[in-house]
């Protein structure tokens, strides 16, 4: 957040061309507003290439939403084709866990749209604050059925944020489940990703940290190569996995 919208996506794009990730995920905002979106999925289409890239626009629509409902995820294939995730569904406990369901059930209407394919993995898409589907932390389970076996059918769930969440504990337990082998023991990814001054939010002034991205596989968290450290505005990380072994 602490580059202009021009030169986040520039950013975005050269990182693709640079190093050819099979996934390029970006932290909440990334891309300021679907013109920017247009225009970064019109230069790859322009040059394709491998790769897919799961980001986030930060005024999704014409007009500006109220609070909390402005942003949605998008993910941009190698040909430049879009896939819209959609808008954050809730971002507390308190929302997803409301006794009015509203929050759940809006979540729920809209699981055909967070998958995607990364290759022959499978990608489901969470948007930040809706980590809380999962609740508790020495014992865990998700607050809806139905979310929760969507998300248990991927491969690789990506949760990219706005800036760090708090509690630690908690939410490296979250990560852990989320992360857990299939029944047979295939292994999953959790992938999450974070801004380290998201707003400027009530005055905070955050860093660049190990915990700023993250990635676990099979209930564990693994070492990353770190290609940029933020001097320049941005932090890149990165991570090689072997999803089709057990481990």
């Amino acid at each position: 957040m602490l580059l202009p919208p021009a030169e986040r996506t520039r950013l975005i794009l050269a990182a693709s061309d640079a190093y050819g990730p099979d996934l390029l995920v970006t932290a909440g905002y990334a891309v300021h507003n679907r013109k920017q979106l247009h225009r970064l999925a019109g230069e790859i289409a322009d040059d394709e290439r491998d790769g897919l890239i799961i980001t986030e626009v930060h005024w999704d629509g014409r007009t500006q939403r109220r609070s909390g409902r402005s942003h949605a995820m998008w993910a941009i294939s190698g040909r430049g084709d879009l896939h819209r995730f959609g808008r954050q569904a809730f971002s507390t406990m308190e929302e997803a866990t409301a006794a009015d369901g509203k929050a759940r059930a809006r979540f729920r209407r809209h699981l055909p749209n967070r998958n995607i394919a990364v290759g022959p993995y499978s990608a489901f898409a969470l948007v930040c604050g809706e980590l809380n589907l999962v609740r508790g932390r020495d014992t865990l389970s998700f607050v809806d059925d139905e979310a929760g076996a969507a998300l248990m059918a991927a491969d690789i769930i990506v949760n990219p944020t706005h800036d760090r969440m708090s509690n630690a504990g908690t939410l490296a337990a979250k990560r852990r489940f989320l992360s857990q082998p299939h029944a047979n023991g295939r292994s999953r990814a959790y992938v999450s990703c974070s801004n380290w001054e998201a707003c400027g939010l009530n005055g905070r002034v955050q860093h660049p940290s190990p915990t700023l991205h993250a990635v676990y596989v099979d209930g564990e968290p693994l070492a990353y190569e770190e290609l940029a450290d933020g001097a320049f505005g941005f932090v890149y990380r990165r991570w090689w996995l072997d999803l089709a072994g057990s481990g």
